[in-house]
């Protein structure tokens, strides 16, 4: 039977988790003023199918072995860091597009990646991401009792993946919106050097993040 009281928890605390801007949150802009609103949606699906790694460890307790072992969280924080750092160095070497290089064709001067690729740079920021399996373990701890069947637990989980992605989708839209867009053209290769220093800077705090 449903624990209305778990899930009004589950509700409130993931939708302040899911709001708080972290790594999902920039890729899925970055995306958006980049590439268009289809980019965006693309990126807000793949952050949406990573979020599912983290909560297999919370629902399914594969987390407390990263709780337990330091080699494992260290593998995942390094890991995730890295990837980080990766895409902040790529956006950093974003250069200013020709006075007559098409919008479209050529949004913000970018290479444009193709959307299997957006896709999975969503997926891995987000399943790389050892705070986000953390944030959701502590969660489960804390709202869902252990003698809740897995039905409700799943269910709990399909309305984190649900509100996730109309978040992420609310932000691809807002950003990816061609009026904004073309207010980011006069500066995009400085804005995309921005999100590139603001990776880097989430791989330093990752990487040197306690538990």
């Amino acid at each position: 039977m449903l624990d209305w009281t778990e899930l009004l928890t589950i509700a409130t605390i993931s939708w302040l988790g899911i709001m708080s801007p972290g790594p999902d949150f920039v890729v899925v802009v970055r995306h958006s003023v980049s590439y268009g609103q289809r980019h965006g949606l693309t990126a807000a699906l793949g952050v949406t199918t990573g979020t599912v790694v983290p909560l297999a460890y919370a629902t399914f307790g594969a987390a407390l072995l990263a709780t337990q072992s330091d080699v494992v969280y260290l593998i995942l924080q390094y890991a995730g860091s890295a990837y980080l750092a990766w895409l902040g160095f790529r956006a950093l070497r974003s250069r200013p597009d020709p006075p007559d290089t098409d919008f479209e064709a050529n949004p913000l001067g970018t290479e444009v990646p193709t959307r299997l690729r957006t896709f999975w740079t969503g997926v891995l920021i987000t399943s790389l991401n050892a705070k986000a399996g953390l944030f959701y373990l502590s969660l489960f701890a804390m709202a869902v009792s252990v003698n809740t069947p897995v039905a409700p637990r799943l269910l709990y989980c399909a309305y984190i993946l649900m509100s996730t992605m109309i978040w992420t989708s609310v932000v691809a839209t807002l950003f990816g919106h061609r009026t904004v867009r073309r207010i980011f053209r006069a500066v995009g290769h400085w804005f995309d050097r921005f999100m590139g220093g603001v990776f880097i800077l989430l791989a330093l705090r990752t990487a040197f993040a306690r538990r």
